[in-house]
């Protein structure tokens, strides 16, 4: 415990000077009584008003099919004073799990996440999950849409998409491709040069420190496909597993 309050400290600590989007893929691992602290930050470079951001989560898995989560997003605007924006209630159902080397999982994603600074506003988030999967090769795909309420909400429902192609090399070791993207009010979106699409290469990696202790840090550079996208955004999670 001494080194999970140890690693927590410095990814907090950093969370605590800088932030806006993070990146993380919604998966379909649930598991009875398991708990996970996720730490995912993104730093971002050219043409962004934000330095970097932070999302600091709890996992909790209440049955076998449904993951409970509680997180509290940051920001660190260029020319501003970090701030906690956003909290988080997740919630992951499990509608049909992968049991096979070979095998395809379906899941949903239902998430509220409730303003906490006058600049950010509320938003309701939902969607899919799917996962294909064929020996060491997995496909994930997160297809959301998300909803704004309340004090500086946007017009219409946006497409909020993240995907990940993962290959495993070996056990605790993983390299991949992941791809995000935003497009604004499907109503009357803007043309493609006015959303933001994103791709880079990940790595994965898991090692066991401990009995019922295990951290998994991936790192990923993500670039720009458009003009309205940051050009480069420095992806840098870890998520540590408590059984």
């Amino acid at each position: 415990m001494q080194r999970l309050a140890a690693a927590l400290g410095l990814l907090c600590g950093i969370a605590s000077e800088a932030v806006c989007q993070t990146f993380e893929i919604k998966g379909l691992h649930v598991e009875k009584g398991g708990i996970d602290i996720d730490l995912d930050n993104a730093a971002f470079f050219g043409g962004t008003t934000n330095r970097s951001g932070h999302e600091q989560k709890i996992n909790y898995g209440v049955t076998n099919w449904w993951r409970l989560t509680a997180a509290v997003d940051w920001e660190n605007p260029v020319g501003g004073n970090p701030r906690a924006t956003n909290l988080g209630i997740e919630n992951i159902f499990v509608l049909r799990p992968m049991q096979q080397k070979q095998d395809f999982g379906l899941g949903a994603f239902l998430a509220l996440e409730p303003s906490i600074h006058d600049t950010s506003t509320n938003a309701f988030v939902f969607g899919p999950i799917f996962t294909l999967r064929w020996d060491n090769i997995t496909w994930t795909f997160n297809p959301f849409l998300e909803q704004t309420f309340g004090r500086n909400r946007e017009p219409g429902i946006a497409f909020d998409y993240a995907w990940q192609a993962k290959y495993e090399l070996r056990e605790g070791l993983a390299v991949g491709v992941e791809g995000y993207g935003l497009v604004e009010n499907l109503g009357d979106s803007p043309r493609l040069a006015g959303q933001q699409h994103r791709i880079g290469p990940v790595l994965y990696t898991e090692v066991e420190l401990a009995a019922h202790f295990k951290i998994a840090p991936s790192v990923g550079v993500l670039f720009g496909l458009t003009p309205a996208t940051p050009d480069v955004a420095l992806r840098i999670n870890m998520d540590i597993h408590l059984h």
